[in-house]
C-alpha cells in the first residue's frame, strides 16, 4: 500500500470513528428522574401543502400526552416548526412545570436553527424561530437534541394521522 493509500485509509477511520463518537452522544439521554422527555415531528403533504403535527410528551410517572392536528399550509419546516412549537406550549400547561425538559425532534434545519449552530438562520423561519425561543426561555432546563428519522416513530406517526384526518375532511 503506498503512502498516499495509507493516509486516506487513516483519515477514512479517524472520520468514521468521530461519526460513531458523535453517534452516540445523541443517544445519551442526559435527564435526571424528575425529567419530561419529548419528541415532536411535522409533515406537509405535498411539500409545501396540508401541514399536520404530532407530538409526544412523557412524564417521569408514567404520565402521556400525545398531540395530532392539522396545522394549516406550509412546507416541511413549517410544520416541524409548528410541532416544536406545540410541544412545547404542552409542556407550559403540565402542572407544576418540567423541571427538566429533553426534546427531540428529526429535522436538522430547525434544531440547527433555534440553536443558532449554522452562520446564518433559516429564511423565512425567522417568526417561528422567534416563537420558539421566547418558549424555551420560559423553562429552567430544556435541551434540544437531533434524533435520526427511524428513531422519532411515534411523533412522526402521530403527524401522519392528523395529514390523514385533514385529508379525509376534503
Amino acid at each position: 500500500m503506498t503512502a498516499e493509500a495509507q493516509a486516506r485509509k487513516q483519515r477514512k477511520e479517524a472520520k468514521m470513528q468521530a461519526r460513531r463518537a458523535q453517534l452516540a452522544l445523541m443517544r445519551q439521554d442526559h435527564g435526571g428522574p424528575q425529567a419530561w422527555r419529548g419528541w415532536f415531528d411535522g409533515s406537509a403533504h405535498p411539500n409545501p401543502g396540508k401541514l399536520g403535527i404530532g407530538a409526544l410528551l412523557l412524564g417521569p410517572a408514567g404520565e402521556r400526552i400525545e398531540l395530532s392536528q392539522a396545522a394549516g399550509y406550509g412546507s416541511s419546516s413549517d410544520a416541524e416548526y409548528a410541532a416544536l412549537t406545540a410541544v412545547l406550549q404542552a409542556a407550559l400547561s403540565i402542572r407544576p412545570p418540567p423541571a427538566q425538559l429533553l426534546l427531540y425532534g428529526d429535522s436538522q434545519v430547525v434544531i440547527n436553527d433555534v440553536l443558532g449552530t449554522t452562520p446564518v438562520g433559516a429564511k423565512g423561519l425567522e417568526t417561528h424561530r422567534a416563537t420558539v425561543v421566547a418558549l424555551l426561555e420560559q423553562f429552567t432546563d430544556v435541551s434540544l437534541c437531533w434524533l435520526p428519522r427511524h428513531r422519532n416513530g411515534e411523533a412522526d406517526r402521530l403527524s401522519q394521522l392528523a395529514i390523514a384526518g385533514w385529508v379525509e375532511k376534503d
